[in-house]
């Protein structure tokens, strides 16, 4: 399937001028791309390849789509006033009229965000195809170090100028998801150079590998992004980045100290606990009375804070409707007020999804990390794939709580193509059972 592999090329190297210029042209593009993506890689598909994609996805089709149906049901009139929002029986009181309400404030918007949400679902399956092929998923992951590095000398560049579309606080929080992805991305073709190295020692007739340039160019995007990182992360994002880190060498310390199962469970289960006592401990640090959809957002403004503390205060279990916090801005905030976007993307998916549904987007990406991490662990050299993808998996779901950054285009797309290369490579394609 070369045209849909090499479109699939194309939605990752147009990721900095995503980051430049997001906005809704931007999401059409990606819309656009995905769709296209999609049906080419259908249409060149074989009954082995969707087998394939069917083992490797069983567990996770239905469950993607519980938020796509819940977008559904936020745009179709309820018959329940306790559902629907207030708005709407406001209103109805104004215009002396009786009609059934929505969910959501602004049933635009909310189609738009079901239709990018699928478009990212789309890319990830797009992915599981694609990249299945050994091949191509080394040039995936070499196309994904590579613009998470060019995005992030673009980004670092644009520190000290003005940028189309993005405020200062905005340059900030891309470049720190942005580095913190390329750290894991550089570190598993770093980790792919030596595999191939070692493998060709084993056996000689396999073709030379330029392993000295592959480790000096691996090192090269490794110290960008670490450079990215260190000028614009707060603490928090750097702890994330770090628990990505640690995911993404643990796997490559189980591998090599060849761990037990008992072992390796329990090596596992004490980098969580860690983990969790860590998180415990800056979310007691804070002393504050907000939200945990707020906590860690440290780099928000007050103003920021503020309106998102009053809205999520407002706000009924079924949300207000996906893509529809800009609309509340006005509402809740004041004259003159500093705030433009949410404080997190934790608190806008509380606020727009309601939080019964985003505490189920976050348990799906618990399982799609645990999915990676076991495929990881079941693999033999190839497994810097599924194991980068994991640790991509854990900063963006750590990231979601610190800052807005998930909630840009090309954020997503890089993303999605980690997570999709990952999924294709977690399962060793001679082994079908």
């Amino acid at each position: 399937m070369p045209i849909g592999f090499n479109l699939l090329l194309v939605s990752i190297a147009v990721v900095p001028a995503l980051v430049m210029f997001d906005g809704p042209v931007a999401q059409f593009l990606i819309e656009a791309l995905a769709a296209i993506t999609l049906a080419f890689v259908a249409a060149a598909a074989r009954a082995a390849d969707i087998n394939l994609a069917a083992q490797i996805t069983r567990r996770l089709k239905l469950v993607a789509a519980v938020p796509a149906i819940w977008m559904l049901i936020q745009i179709l009139p309820m018959p329940f006033s306790g559902i629907s929002h207030s708005i709407w029986v406001n209103a109805d009181e104004a215009l002396n009229q009786r009609s059934f309400g929505h969910i959501s404030i602004d049933l635009g918007r909310t189609i738009e965000a079901s239709v990018f949400y699928i478009a990212n679902v789309a890319l990830i399956v797009a992915g599981v195809f694609a990249f299945k092929d050994r091949r191509r998923a080394e040039l995936a992951l070499f196309a994904l170090a590579a613009i998470t590095t060019l995005t992030a000398i673009a980004l670092l560049i644009a520190r000290w100028g003005p940028v189309a579309g993005l405020a200062a606080g905005e340059t900030n929080d891309i470049l720190a998801a942005v580095a913190s992805l390329g750290i894991i991305l550089s570190a598993a073709c770093g980790i792919r150079a030596v595999e191939r190295a070692e493998s060709r020692r084993a056996e000689p007739s396999r073709p030379k590998q330029h392993t000295g340039m592959a480790l000096l160019l691996a090192g090269i995007s490794l110290l960008v992004c670490m450079a990215g990182l260190a000028v614009s992360a707060t603490f928090n994002v750097g702890m994330v980045a770090a628990f990505g880190v640690v995911a993404f060498i643990s796997v490559q310390i189980i591998r090599r100290f060849a761990l037990a199962g008992w072992a390796t469970a329990v090596f596992a289960a004490t980098l969580v606990i860690a983990a969790a006592m860590i998180v415990v401990w800056r979310y007691n640090s804070s002393g504050s009375a907000l939200s945990p959809f707020l906590r860690f957002a440290t780099a928000a403004s007050p103003d920021a804070i503020s309106v998102a503390r009053r809205i999520l205060a407002d706000t009924n279990w079924p949300g207000t409707g996906a893509g529809t916090y800009a609309q509340l801005l006005p509402v809740y905030g004041e004259t003159g007020s500093s705030a433009m976007s949410a404080p997190s993307t934790a608190a806008a998916f509380a606020i727009e999804l309601g939080w019964p549904m985003t505490l189920f987007v976050f348990a799906l990406s618990i399982g799609v990390i645990f999915a990676l991490y076991r495929g990881a662990l079941s693999r033999g050299r190839d497994s810097f794939y599924p194991a980068a993808a994991a640790a991509c998996a854990v900063i963006i779901l750590g990231q979601a709580f610190c800052d807005a950054s998930l909630l840009h285009s090309g954020i997503n797309v890089l993303g999605d193509a980690a997570i999709g290369l990952g999924l294709a490579q977690s399962v060793s394609h001679g082994n079908s059972s």
